[in-house]
């Protein structure tokens, strides 16, 4: 019982929050038209780097989520974002997401190459690999998050994404997951990259105009609430949580 008053009293204080901050913060919805001519420059020109074109092309992902994520990280502790923000964090976190890329890169090169018959096994409809990348995807789910709020190294990123998940993955998963078919529901697609670069918003017709700025208004609030429900998770315990609202009551 008290488990679940708990999620229902954190999500009463931070999903008005969450919806104020975006409102204050507008601006944030047009960058995935900046970070889709970027990226349209970037393969138009990545020929050019002939064998280093994989590492920049790594880069360039790496500075616009270092960007996103940093625009996030001021709406968050700062309540606001300004256009110095916006040029300063394409290197914010760039190194530490471009660390952690390559790091994913060679485990699913490493399991490719040395457990490819053992994960390609089928249990039923779907392979071991999938199952693991799935099991992957929830235990690392607050990466994000971690990467702006902690300042971990990259390994300490790995492990305490784990950590608080074991810790808080009833709080953390019952608001996304509800969030996450809220998304599916409005525009089809819940796959972060695809709405953060605005692809839809390239053929320039009015319904997928619509579409894009539908999907940049619910990336831009599940950031936010995200981030807002990850501070509070990470800073505080279920019991300490209880007894401070009891305090204020």
């Amino acid at each position: 019982m008290h488990l679940f008053q708990d999620i229902l009293e954190t999500n009463r204080e931070i999903i008005p929050k969450a919806c104020r901050l975006l409102l204050k913060n507008w601006p944030i919805l047009f960058t995935g038209i900046v970070y889709s001519i970027i990226l349209i420059f970037l393969w138009r020109v990545a020929s050019m780097f002939w064998i280093l074109a994989g590492i920049v092309i790594t880069l360039v992902q790496s500075a616009i989520i270092s960007n996103y994520l940093y625009l996030i990280e001021n709406i968050i502790r700062y309540q606001r974002i300004t256009m110095e923000d916006f040029k300063a964090g394409f290197t914010a976190y760039i190194w530490k997401v471009y660390g952690i890329m390559i790091v994913i890169w060679f485990v699913n090169y490493g399991a490719s190459l040395f457990l490819s018959p053992l994960l390609n096994i089928r249990l039923g409809t779907v392979s071991l690999w999938f199952l693991v990348k799935v099991a992957a995807f929830l235990l690392l789910n607050c990466l994000p998050e971690v990467i702006y709020q902690k300042h971990f190294y990259i390994g300490d990123t790995f492990r305490y994404s784990f950590e608080f998940i074991k810790e808080n993955w009833i709080d953390w998963y019952i608001p996304n997951v509800i969030l996450g078919l809220l998304c599916y529901i409005i525009i089809g697609d819940i796959r972060i990259p695809y709405l953060l670069l605005g692809n839809r918003m390239l053929a320039f017709a009015s319904s997928k105009i619509f579409l894009y700025l539908a999907g940049q208004v619910l990336l831009a609030y599940f950031m936010i609430y995200r981030g807002l429900l990850f501070e509070i998770l990470s800073g505080t315990s279920r019991r300490k949580r209880m007894f401070m609202r009891n305090q204020y009551r």
